[in-house]
Protein backbone atom coordinates (compact mmCIF):
# COMPACT_ATOMS: atom_id res chain seq x y z
CA UNK A 1 0.00 0.00 0.00
CA UNK A 2 1.41 3.13 -1.05
CA UNK A 3 1.88 6.04 1.78
CA UNK A 4 -0.41 8.19 -0.29
CA UNK A 5 -3.46 5.36 0.21
CA UNK A 6 -2.09 4.52 3.74
CA UNK A 7 -2.69 9.08 4.55
CA UNK A 8 -6.27 8.77 2.87
CA UNK A 9 -7.45 5.65 4.76
CA UNK A 10 -6.21 7.74 7.99
CA UNK A 11 -7.84 10.79 7.88
CA UNK A 12 -11.26 8.66 6.53
CA UNK A 13 -10.85 6.67 10.04
CA UNK A 14 -9.74 9.68 12.21
CA UNK A 15 -12.95 11.76 10.59
CA UNK A 16 -15.28 8.88 11.59
CA UNK A 17 -14.12 8.53 14.81
CA UNK A 18 -14.26 11.97 16.28
CA UNK A 19 -18.14 12.30 14.85
CA UNK A 20 -17.94 14.22 12.19
CA UNK A 21 -20.51 13.65 9.92
CA UNK A 22 -22.45 15.69 6.66
CA UNK A 23 -25.10 18.20 7.52
CA UNK A 24 -27.98 17.28 7.26
CA UNK A 25 -27.61 14.04 8.55
CA UNK A 26 -28.86 13.21 12.02
CA UNK A 27 -28.30 10.11 13.85
CA UNK A 28 -31.52 9.72 16.11
CA UNK A 29 -31.48 5.77 15.79
CA UNK A 30 -28.50 5.82 18.52
CA UNK A 31 -30.72 7.54 20.77
CA UNK A 32 -34.34 5.95 20.41
CA UNK A 33 -35.44 3.07 18.02
CA UNK A 34 -39.12 4.51 18.91
CA UNK A 35 -41.02 8.04 18.52
CA UNK A 36 -44.08 9.49 18.36
CA UNK A 37 -44.95 12.78 15.99
CA UNK A 38 -48.11 14.54 16.67
CA UNK A 39 -49.27 17.84 15.28
CA UNK A 40 -52.82 19.78 14.73
CA UNK A 41 -52.31 18.53 10.60
CA UNK A 42 -50.92 15.43 10.71
CA UNK A 43 -51.16 14.98 6.92
CA UNK A 44 -49.31 18.28 6.15
CA UNK A 45 -46.40 18.95 4.32
CA UNK A 46 -44.00 19.51 7.06
CA UNK A 47 -45.85 15.96 9.11
CA UNK A 48 -44.75 13.76 6.13
CA UNK A 49 -41.34 15.36 5.30
CA UNK A 50 -40.50 14.18 8.99
CA UNK A 51 -42.00 11.07 9.10
CA UNK A 52 -40.19 10.34 5.92
CA UNK A 53 -36.91 11.87 7.58
CA UNK A 54 -37.40 9.19 10.34
CA UNK A 55 -38.34 6.18 8.29
CA UNK A 56 -34.80 6.78 6.41
CA UNK A 57 -32.95 6.75 10.11
CA UNK A 58 -34.86 3.22 11.02
CA UNK A 59 -36.57 5.12 13.80
CA UNK A 60 -40.34 3.06 14.37
CA UNK A 61 -43.42 6.01 14.32
CA UNK A 62 -46.13 5.05 17.04
CA UNK A 63 -49.64 5.76 16.97
CA UNK A 64 -49.27 6.39 21.11
CA UNK A 65 -47.12 8.47 23.21
CA UNK A 66 -46.44 5.67 25.69
CA UNK A 67 -45.45 3.53 22.93
CA UNK A 68 -42.46 5.57 22.12
CA UNK A 69 -39.98 6.63 24.12
CA UNK A 70 -39.96 10.65 22.91
CA UNK A 71 -42.70 12.68 21.54
CA UNK A 72 -41.81 15.24 18.88
CA UNK A 73 -45.05 17.72 19.41
CA UNK A 74 -45.00 20.45 16.47
CA UNK A 75 -47.62 23.03 17.50
CA UNK A 76 -47.60 25.29 14.20
CA UNK A 77 -45.98 25.55 10.87
CA UNK A 78 -46.12 28.88 9.66
CA UNK A 79 -45.74 30.65 6.21
CA UNK A 80 -44.89 33.94 5.59
CA UNK A 81 -44.27 35.62 1.77
CA UNK A 82 -43.07 39.74 2.06
CA UNK A 83 -42.27 41.91 -1.00
CA UNK A 84 -38.28 42.27 -0.79
CA UNK A 85 -37.88 44.15 -3.35
CA UNK A 86 -39.84 46.66 -6.15
CA UNK A 87 -38.82 47.17 -9.43
CA UNK A 88 -39.18 50.71 -11.59
CA UNK A 89 -42.25 49.95 -12.37
CA UNK A 90 -43.29 49.69 -8.47
CA UNK A 91 -44.30 46.27 -8.75
CA UNK A 92 -42.58 43.56 -7.06
CA UNK A 93 -39.32 42.39 -8.37
CA UNK A 94 -38.87 39.97 -5.33
CA UNK A 95 -40.11 38.11 -2.42
CA UNK A 96 -38.69 36.60 1.09
CA UNK A 97 -40.01 33.13 2.37
CA UNK A 98 -40.23 32.21 5.44
CA UNK A 99 -41.17 29.20 7.14
CA UNK A 100 -41.30 28.61 10.50
CA UNK A 101 -42.30 26.07 13.20
CA UNK A 102 -42.57 25.90 17.11
CA UNK A 103 -42.67 22.41 18.47
CA UNK A 104 -41.78 20.57 21.83
CA UNK A 105 -40.16 17.49 22.93
CA UNK A 106 -41.74 15.18 25.65
CA UNK A 107 -40.76 12.22 27.13
CA UNK A 108 -42.63 9.10 27.54
CA UNK A 109 -44.81 10.51 30.03
CA UNK A 110 -45.22 12.93 28.58
CA UNK A 111 -43.40 15.36 30.48
CA UNK A 112 -41.22 18.24 28.92
CA UNK A 113 -37.74 17.66 27.90
CA UNK A 114 -37.72 21.01 26.00
CA UNK A 115 -40.05 23.62 25.08
CA UNK A 116 -41.22 26.45 22.63
CA UNK A 117 -38.32 25.51 20.33
CA UNK A 118 -38.23 27.19 17.26
CA UNK A 119 -36.88 26.50 13.49
CA UNK A 120 -36.88 28.86 10.28
CA UNK A 121 -35.90 28.72 7.27
CA UNK A 122 -35.82 31.94 5.11
CA UNK A 123 -35.41 32.59 1.11
CA UNK A 124 -35.49 35.03 -1.34
CA UNK A 125 -36.24 34.87 -5.21
CA UNK A 126 -36.94 37.00 -7.80
CA UNK A 127 -40.08 37.73 -9.48
CA UNK A 128 -41.14 38.05 -13.09
CA UNK A 129 -43.35 40.34 -13.77
CA UNK A 130 -43.89 39.10 -17.24
CA UNK A 131 -44.46 35.46 -16.26
CA UNK A 132 -46.56 34.70 -13.01
CA UNK A 133 -46.76 31.32 -13.77
CA UNK A 134 -42.50 30.93 -13.64
CA UNK A 135 -43.06 32.65 -10.28
CA UNK A 136 -45.53 30.46 -8.53
CA UNK A 137 -43.70 27.65 -9.97
CA UNK A 138 -40.34 28.97 -8.53
CA UNK A 139 -42.32 29.58 -5.21
CA UNK A 140 -43.63 26.11 -5.02
CA UNK A 141 -39.87 24.35 -5.42
CA UNK A 142 -38.57 26.90 -2.95
CA UNK A 143 -41.00 26.34 -0.73
CA UNK A 144 -40.82 22.22 -1.34
CA UNK A 145 -36.95 22.71 -0.59
CA UNK A 146 -37.02 24.91 2.13
CA UNK A 147 -39.66 22.69 4.21
CA UNK A 148 -36.76 19.93 3.70
CA UNK A 149 -34.52 22.08 4.85
CA UNK A 150 -36.93 22.81 8.10
CA UNK A 151 -37.41 19.19 8.55
CA UNK A 152 -33.80 18.91 9.05
CA UNK A 153 -33.58 21.54 11.75
CA UNK A 154 -36.08 20.18 13.63
CA UNK A 155 -34.27 16.46 13.76
CA UNK A 156 -31.38 17.97 14.37
CA UNK A 157 -33.18 20.29 17.77
CA UNK A 158 -34.57 16.95 18.46
CA UNK A 159 -31.27 15.43 18.76
CA UNK A 160 -30.13 18.34 20.93
CA UNK A 161 -32.69 18.35 23.54
CA UNK A 162 -32.62 13.92 24.00
CA UNK A 163 -28.58 15.08 24.51
CA UNK A 164 -29.15 17.44 26.78
CA UNK A 165 -32.03 15.58 28.50
CA UNK A 166 -30.00 12.62 29.22
CA UNK A 167 -26.67 14.70 30.04
CA UNK A 168 -28.75 16.38 32.79
CA UNK A 169 -30.11 12.87 34.11
CA UNK A 170 -33.67 13.64 33.00
CA UNK A 171 -34.08 10.04 31.12
CA UNK A 172 -32.13 7.04 30.57
CA UNK A 173 -28.95 7.05 27.98
CA UNK A 174 -30.34 3.25 26.52
CA UNK A 175 -32.65 3.32 24.16
CA UNK A 176 -36.51 1.73 24.96
CA UNK A 177 -35.08 1.17 28.84
CA UNK A 178 -37.39 2.43 31.30
CA UNK A 179 -36.75 5.77 32.97
CA UNK A 180 -35.68 6.32 36.48
CA UNK A 181 -37.57 8.77 38.40
CA UNK A 182 -35.81 11.54 40.90
CA UNK A 183 -36.39 9.51 43.82
CA UNK A 184 -34.77 6.24 42.42
CA UNK A 185 -38.24 4.70 41.54
CA UNK A 186 -38.34 3.17 37.79
CA UNK A 187 -41.49 3.60 35.56
CA UNK A 188 -42.08 1.68 33.03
Amino acid sequence: MSVRSMMIAVLILLTGACGWQLRGSVALSSLTDTLHLTSPDDYGALMVELRNRLSADDIRLTDSPTEARYTLRVNRELVDKRVAAVGSDALASAYELTLRAEFDVLDQRGMPIATRLVSSVTRSYNASSGSAGSSAQEEVLLTREMRTELAQQILRQLQAAINAAQAEGLVSDAPDAPDETPNGETTP
